[in-house]
């Protein structure tokens, strides 16, 4: 069953329960107010006729000693108020103007000194009859009055009958703001779950209009929320899918192009007699190529390694430190002819070194093959954090690239994968590397200016508790 219909049932029987109940008590409780009114008042009538007849029988005491007069009780009945029946002591009637079929079941509750009623359909009347024992004399005698209340229970009927008029026009009435009300209630969850099929089928883009400050409304608002973070994993989901892709793509594309040249290579030597000038330039072929599938493979390994982060960090000089890296590469700089400099505030931090090594000697390789002539490495104090920054003065990157430059086998200027054997993972370790560190890779360029990159170390203490003076 739909809600709608669950809704809309259970608000009509809600009603049709709450008005049954209301239009019960209430004609029932104004019945019997009526027949307590109606009681009393013929309990009262009752005492009234009873006092008339003890005047009688006091007024005619002389006469009744030798017996009852003839049409004695009938002139007594004609003084009262309601119908009436004289009973003697042995229960024979004396005088009735009750029906014939009165029931006289309410003698076994009557006492000398108490009285009793009850109430009687006859003949289609109802009637309230009290009865009662008059004492005179050696005369016993029951007398019983009969009130007709039928117009009372007319009224009870008749009020029925309007009760239910009234019910049935009301229910229909009610049934139909029910039915409006309903579908007003049930129309915002139908839009949610119209935009639920919608995101499901792929329209992640899908949101819901505010619909106020009720529940309604912060399930909107939690339906709205849910589906940004569907959309943003979604497009994460993409974005990596993306980035395999890429990564397959560029991969089995830098692996092709070395093997088919060493396989060509290696054939030629192996089919083929060549000259120790071609020899030597197949062989010189082969080794630069492999040396580039190595160099590859090793990144590779790297990337997957660094997957996780539980390297140890050692408190080391950071002047030393830079000037151990690079160090190595003075016959690579004066090959190039690239000048570096270095502008060191004394400091301890803490590092990986062998990571650490390889992201500076990325960072400045792609500074030499970006064609720069001058490379700086500065680094200060900020706050608990020692920032170190490497500039080129190179060709830069351009801003459309500057969000994927980090990507596994992404590059950006593409003519200087053969030439430099790279393969676009350089960047991609070195923010890993970065990570580790507890640093983002900072990456600011300007095109035909240059590049810098910032990477933030933790500080350190040296032994004596302060910050140790390092000579540059």
């Amino acid at each position: 069953m739909r809600l709608f219909a669950k809704f809309f049932l259970c608000a009509a029987l809600v009603l049709c329960a709450a008005l049954l109940l209301s239009g019960y008590l209430l004609i029932t409780g104004s019945h019997e107010s009526a027949i307590s009114r109606e009681t009393d008042r013929a309990v009262t009538q009752y005492q009234f006729d009873r006092f008339t007849v003890q005047a009688s029988l006091i007024t005619n005491e002389s006469a009744l000693r030798y017996g009852i007069p003839y049409g004695f009780f009938d002139r007594l009945a004609a003084d009262l108020n309601a119908l009436t029946a004289f009973i003697s002591d042995d229960f024979s009637v004396i005088f009735s103007q009750l029906p014939e079929s009165t029931d006289f079941a309410l003698f076994d509750e009557i006492t000398a000194h108490t009285h009793a009623h009850m109430f009687q359909t006859i003949d289609g009347h109802s009637y309230i009859i009290v009865g009662g024992m008059i004492i005179h004399d050696d005369l016993t005698l029951y007398l019983l009055t009969a009130t007709d209340i039928s117009d009372v229970v007319a009224q009870r009927d008749q009020m029925m009958q309007s009760f239910f008029r009234v019910y049935i026009l009301t229910l229909a009435i009610s049934m139909v703001v029910i039915f409006i009300l309903t579908a007003l209630l049930i129309r915002p969850i139908n839009k949610i779950s119209k935009a639920a099929a919608e995101i499901a089928q792929g329209n992640f883009h899908k949101r819901l209009s505010p619909s106020g400050g009720d529940e309604i409304g912060e399930l909107s608002n939690s339906f709205n929320l849910m589906a940004d973070a569907v959309e943003d994993k979604i497009t994460e989901l993409s974005k990596n899918a993306r980035q395999k892709e890429d990564f397959v793509a560029n991969f089995a594309h830098e692996l092709k192009t070395p093997l088919t040249s060493v396989i060509g290579y290696a054939d030629m030597l192996y089919q083929k007699s060549l000259s120790p000038e071609q020899v030597k330039s197949a062989a010189e072929y082969i080794l630069t190529e492999g040396l580039r599938l190595e160099s590859l493979s090793l990144k590779l390994m790297d990337l997957i390694v660094l997957g996780r982060h539980d390297f140890v960090l050692e408190e080391m000089d950071v002047g030393e430190l830079i000037e151990n890296i690079t160090g190595s590469l003075s016959p690579v700089l004066a090959e190039k002819n690239v000048t570096l400099r270095q502008d060191l505030h004394p400091a301890f931090v803490m590092v990986e070194y062998d990571l650490f090594k390889t992201l500076i000697l990325n960072l400045i390789d792609n500074g030499i093959k970006a064609g720069s002539s001058s490379i700086k490495i500065t680094g200060s104090r900020d706050g608990h954090r020692y920032v170190i920054n490497i500039i080129d003065n190179g060709k830069g990157i351009p801003d459309a690239e500057l969000s994927r430059i980090t990507e596994a086998f992404y590059m950006g200027d593409k003519s200087r994968t053969g030439k430099h054997h790279g393969a676009g993972l350089g960047l991609a370790l070195s923010s890993k590397i970065a990570e580790i560190h507890g640093s983002p890779l900072d990456i600011s360029s300007i095109e035909s200016i240059g590049t810098t990159v910032e990477i933030k170390l933790k500080l350190s203490y040296g032994q004596s508790g302060n910050f140790t003076e390092a000579r540059i």
